[in-house]
């Protein structure tokens, strides 16, 4: 055989090769875990305890606040 029969043949080959292989199907999508579920689920409860516990005490000093103004603009006692 010729050298240029057999590269011909080989290119051929390859090109019969490259078509159609069979490829793997793709796996269906699957629904993120809950971050609670994953190893970050701790860090997002102490956020979230943080997060209450600041809203709170914003609360408990904006009602101290709101008494105290109140308690200022109320009339004077009179004598």
């Amino acid at each position: 055989m010729r050298a240029t029969t057999v590269v011909g043949m080989l290119a051929v080959t390859l090109a019969f090769a490259g078509c159609g292989g069979s490829e793997p199907e793709p796996e269906p999508e699957k629904e993120p875990m809950k971050v609670e579920d994953t190893v970050f689920g701790d860090l997002i409860g102490t956020q979230d305890k943080a997060r209450d516990r600041t809203n709170a005490a914003m609360e408990a000093h904006r009602e101290a606040l709101q008494k105290q103004l109140e308690a200022d603009e109320a009339p004077p006692p009179e004598e």
